[in-house]
C-alpha cells in the first residue's frame, strides 16, 4: 500500500495570508503615523511585524495541514451510521475504513439486556437497561463522538 502523503497547501496559504496582513497592516500603520512622530526603528517594526505575521499564519496552516492528514488517515470524515431493525433487536452501526485498510465499527446495541457499544468488537460501553431507541441514538452519538476524540488524541504521524 502506498503511503498517504502529506499536503502543505494550508500552510502555503497560511504564509501568503500572513505575509499579505502583515503588509497590509503595516501600511495602515505607516500611512497613519504622521512623519513627525516616526522614528527610524519605524521601518524595522514594521517588517519584523509582517514576518511575525506571516510566521503565524505558517504555523496556523501546518496545525491545519496535520489536521487534514490524520482525518484522512484514520477514515474518519466517512462514518457510514445505520440504525437497523431485525424482529425486534436493533443496531445502530457506524463504520469507517482507514487509509490503512483496517475497517472499524462501532454498535450500540442490546446485550443480555443491557444497553451496550461495541468497537471491534470489545465492548467500551455499557449504558444500563435503556432500551428506548431515541436514548439509543444520542448514546451512539455520545460514545462515537468520545470514540473519534480518543482516536484523534491518540494519533500520531
Amino acid at each position: 500500500m502506498n503511503k498517504l502523503s502529506k499536503q502543505t497547501t494550508a500552510s502555503t496559504t497560511g504564509l501568503l495570508i500572513g505575509l499579505v496582513l502583515g503588509f497590509l497592516i503595516g501600511l495602515a500603520m505607516f500611512k497613519a503615523t504622521p512623519k513627525s512622530e516616526r522614528s527610524i526603528v519605524f521601518p524595522y517594526a514594521v517588517g519584523i511585524g509582517v514576518m511575525l505575521t506571516t510566521i503565524v499564519g505558517y504555523k496556523i496552516g501546518a496545525v491545519n495541514d496535520k489536521e487534514t492528514y490524520r482525518d484522512i488517515f484514520l477514515g474518519i470524515k466517512h462514518i457510514n451510521t445505520q440504525h437497523l431493525n431485525n424482529a425486534g433487536e436493533w443496531v445502530i452501526q457506524s463504520s469507517w475504513k482507514e487509509y490503512s485498510g483496517k475497517e472499524n465499527t462501532l454498535k450500540t446495541t442490546v446485550l443480555d439486556g443491557e444497553m451496550v457499544s461495541i468497537y471491534n468488537d470489545v465492548v467500551i460501553s455499557n449504558h444500563g437497561y435503556a432500551t428506548n431507541s431515541r436514548s439509543a441514538s444520542k448514546t451512539h452519538e455520545e460514545v462515537k463522538t468520545d470514540l473519534i476524540q480518543k482516536l484523534k488524541d491518540s494519533f500520531e504521524v
